[in-house]
This record gives structure tokens, C-alpha cells and sequence, in this order.
């Protein structure tokens, strides 16, 4: 009896130990995401501010700012706001780090680039692991933007690719064969969509992730992704127009 009763206490006293360990996380993906470096500290000061809130104010967990320049990786042993770094205007590259043991948030982890945007979050306290996990989500979604990524120029590139060449050398064919000159609209603009999915460094205007020290006060730098785009779009709608208007003058 005596040895039944020690038994239950020992596996109760077990249960109890691996449910005050559990972790608890959340990991989740965001999509492209364009922001300047004061918006993102804000973000980041708020985070740690929440950090605090859950852990105490005698928490003493490692941080890591992890900018990517030119190729190279630059890791900051510390919590560095990303507008006190020395970086060119532009940075395509963004990781924040925090790690406590043992803690009601335990580890935080920020990591931007081209190919992936990801915010994790774990801790022993599953609310206040939720409620940062959200809140981070919800402010860098203000961010967001709808084209960029490997993923999407990619797709988009190949895509145009194939649209433009099969429409340059069917609508080429065409001019030939007929001598209609008339028609060179359509491989004209077939080629002038061809060589910009080509020679626009697309990965600079469409980037999964960019950071800006400042934003540029120049128009046509702000805006050249949009500027570019246009001219696809005008390249790819130019097609069916010259197409039309050949048959309007029959």
C-alpha cells in the first residue's frame, strides 16, 4: 500500500515537473515586406517592451541584430536600433534574435530576407507567447506589399518570358511573310517587354524584404518599381492593341 501510495506521488510529482518545462511556440510567415529603418525600430522597441512586461525587468537574455550587406552578414551582440547602424540606403537582408531560458517568452526570433519573412516566438506561457506572436504579425502586415520574393518573380518572369518570345516570334513571322510593316507593333512591343523581364534588376525592385535607411526624396527612385512595371504592363497590353488596330485599318 505504502509503496502504491509513493509511486503515485513520484509520477505525480513527474507529471508536474514536465508540465511547468512545456514550451510553447508560434512561427509564422509573412509575405513581402518593404519598411525604413525607423519603422522597424519601433516595432522592435515595442517588442522588447512586451519582453520585459512577461519576463521581468531583471531579465537578462541574450540579443542579437543580424544585418546582410553587399553578401556579408553583420551580427550586433546586442539589441541595435536599425537607424543607428551605418548601412547603405538599402539593406535586403534583417534578423533579430532573443534568447532566455526558462522563461514566460523564451526566445523571439525576427528573420527577413528574399526568399522568406519569418517571426517565431516561444515561451512557457502560451498566452503571452500568442499575444506577441499576433502583435508582431499584425504590425509588420501594415508593411506588406503584395509583389516581391523569390517565389513571385520567379513565376511572374517566367511567365512574361514565355508570353513575350512566343508573341515576338509568331507576330515577326507574320510581318515577314506578309511584308505588312504595318504590323510591327506587335513584335516591337513583344521585344521591348522581352528585354525589360530580362535586364531590370527585378530582385532590387520586386525584393522580398528591403529595409531603407531613408527614403529617397527623388520621384522616379521612389517609385521606379512601379515605373517599371507600368512599362510591362503597357508592353503587354500594346500587343493586342497593335493586333486591333492592324484590323481596324483593313
Amino acid at each position: 500500500m505504502q509503496l502504491t501510495v509513493l509511486l503515485s506521488i513520484c509520477v505525480s510529482l513527474a507529471t508536474t515537473s514536465l508540465s511547468n518545462g512545456r514550451e510553447f511556440s508560434q512561427v509564422r510567415d509573412l509575405p513581402a515586406l518593404k519598411l525604413g529603418a525607423t519603422d522597424l525600430d519601433a516595432i522592435l522597441l515595442e517588442t522588447h517592451a512586451l519582453i520585459d512586461a512577461a519576463n521581468g525587468p531583471e531579465d537578462s537574455g541574450r540579443e542579437t541584430v543580424r544585418v546582410s550587406i553587399d553578401g556579408q552578414d553583420i551580427e550586433i551582440p546586442h539589441l541595435s536600433l536599425a537607424s543607428s547602424v551605418a548601412f547603405p540606403n538599402e539593406v535586403f537582408g534583417f534578423s533579430y534574435m532573443y534568447n532566455q531560458d526558462d522563461k514566460a517568452i523564451s526566445s523571439v526570433t525576427i528573420d527577413f530576407g528574399d526568399s522568406l519573412r519569418r517571426v517565431s516566438v516561444s515561451g512557457e506561457s502560451a498566452d503571452k507567447v500568442e499575444v506577441l506572436s499576433k502583435l508582431l504579425d499584425k504590425d509588420f502586415h501594415h508593411y506588406s506589399t503584395a509583389a516581391g520574393g523569390v517565389k513571385f518573380r520567379r513565376v511572374a518572369g517566367v511567365c512574361l518570358s514565355m508570353l513575350f518570345l512566343t508573341s515576338l516570334m509568331i507576330s515577326s513571322a507574320y510581318c515577314w511573310n506578309t511584308r505588312n510593316y504595318r504590323a510591327l507593333g506587335m513584335p516591337i512591343c513583344s521585344a521591348i517587354g522581352f528585354l525589360l523581364v530580362l535586364l531590370v534588376p527585378w530582385n532590387r525592385f520586386l525584393p522580398g524584404f528591403v529595409l531603407y535607411q531613408r527614403y529617397s526624396p527623388f520621384f522616379i527612385i521612389r517609385h521606379a518599381p512601379q515605373i517599371f512595371f507600368l512599362c510591362v504592363v503597357a508592353a503587354v497590353l500594346g500587343i493586342p492593341l497593335s493586333y486591333f488596330l492592324l484590323l481596324k485599318k483593313r
